[in-house]
């Protein structure tokens, strides 16, 4: 028996600790290369298309320059190898097991990525899936190509927070494959008995982002019209301004898997931001040289908009302008990758989804089985204007952890979404079963 026990530990410590050291030095050191021969440069298809050449391209001959330019590329590599610790984990404190009794898990609902909630209504939207199909079929959010014959077939849920009752939502005029990911609500003013509902769907042929026109009171979704552009190739979140106008968020400059892989873990500063009307009939990059930018939303009046980073761990505050570029106001630490960002519409409070540990995420997301004993864990923080004292010494926000877990409770958690009128917080995660209602105090 102490034998047997002893080889049954040998395999699990070589699978689950020396096969994933070795797995990310293999990637960090590809990275590294590919980083450093390509940093000076940059990805020149998507910069050509906005007409915006690197900073690079207008260094000056002049001594002096090129010092700068050498401390300007030192600095980027040092701000990347501290942001690398930083995902890794290595400065979080320990994450403890959730024991509380104000959560519990609602059962039914598979791969939650996104919830948004209707804050008149009480009414939560949910872009989810199939949590095992997800890991071995087809999934490019987490470079999941292994059946390219494989036929999406993602349902997306409405869940009314003050009757505690979950709803699959039914697509009508619409019978192509549906892989979620992204979602954003958008409620016309004109129109107050409809929302307009934004997908985004990794389809076979590419991704798109599909628009759906939703009638309170009832379970189904209609479709309008599909958005698809050349420069909306990896999108993650959107955050409509309209029904006809939306930002959204291109995570990867790469498409084939392998460069993603390298890109990600190299942490390759090439996601961008893209701003596209129908009304004007333009699409344009607004924010480059991010480092996977994730969730995207705006505040009540469409003014702010708040990029998460996976690959930096920062909510990015921007201005909206007239013309619709944005201008960054802040940029706060969040200690980890965050994944999707929810604004509180009643409190101005933010809440981000937040992982722990970027590689134990990426290393469980390259798993086909369901593994229940390395579940990556979470927090949920809020992020807040600061009222305290250290505000007048430049201290702009308070950040708080609202929950954490180490993977037991709860895992691999993308969204927290808050109705504080009703006090719930709603937890969501692609490669987790159900999703988690939290009463608030």
């Amino acid at each position: 028996m102490a034998g047997a026990a002893s080889s049954t530990f040998m395999r699990n410590w070589f699978r689950y600790e020396i096969i994933p050291i070795y797995a990310v030095t293999v990637v960090a050191v590809t990275g590294g290369a590919w980083y450093l021969t390509r940093l000076a440069r940059g990805p020149e298809v998507v910069w050509d298309q906005k007409n915006n050449p690197t900073p690079w391209n207008n260094i000056q001959e002049g001594t002096q320059v090129k010092l700068m330019a050498v401390n300007q590329k030192f600095d980027k590599n040092y701000n990347l190898i501290l942001s690398r610790l930083m995902i890794s984990g290595i400065f979080n404190e320990p994450v403890t097991k959730y024991t509380g009794d104000k959560c519990r898990i609602i059962e039914g609902p598979e791969a939650c990525e996104d919830i948004v909630i209707h804050q008149k209504t009480g009414l939560a939207f949910m872009a989810c899936g199939n949590e095992y199909e997800r890991k071995t079929q087809w999934y490019p959010p987490a470079n999941v190509y292994k059946n390219y014959s494989y036929l999406p077939h993602d349902t997306p849920y409405v869940y009314n927070i003050k009757t505690d009752t979950l709803t699959p939502l039914t697509l009508k005029n619409f019978d192509e494959g549906l892989l979620l990911h992204g979602i954003g609500i958008y409620e016309d003013p004109a129109e107050p008995n409809e929302l307009y509902l934004f997908l985004i769907n990794h389809k076979k042929s590419g991704s798109v982002i599909e628009l759906f026109k939703h009638t309170l009171n009832t379970f189904e979704l209609n479709y309008v019209k599909t958005f698809k552009h050349e420069l909306i190739y990896n999108p993650n979140d959107v955050a409509p301004v309209s029904k006809d106008e939306f930002y959204v968020t291109n995570d990867y400059y790469n498409t084939h898997w392998l460069w993603k892989y390298v890109e990600g873990f190299a942490g390759l500063p090439w996601g961008f931001v893209v701003f596209h009307s129908d009304k004007t009939n333009t699409t344009e990059i607004v924010i480059d040289r991010l480092a996977y930018p994730n969730g995207i939303i705006t505040n009540w009046d469409y003014s702010k908009v708040y990029v998460g980073t996976i690959n930096t761990g920062e909510l990015l505050i921007y201005e909206r302008k007239p013309n619709n570029k944005l201008e960054l106001l802040d940029r706060v630490s969040a200690g980890n990758f965050v994944d999707n960002v929810n604004l509180d519409p009643i409190t101005g409070d933010l809440y981000l989804g937040v992982g722990v540990n970027g590689f134990e995420n990426a290393l469980y997301n390259l798993k086909d089985e369901i593994d229940p004993l390395r579940r990556p864990g979470f927090r949920v923080i809020k992020v807040s204007n600061n009222t305290a004292e250290d505000r007048y010494y430049g201290v702009k926000y308070k950040k708080e952890t609202v929950i954490e877990d180490d993977g037991s409770f709860y895992h691999s958690l993308s969204v927290a979404a808050v109705d504080s009128e009703r006090k719930v917080m709603l937890l969501g995660s692609p490669n987790a079963r159900g999703v988690v209602r939290c009463e608030l105090d």
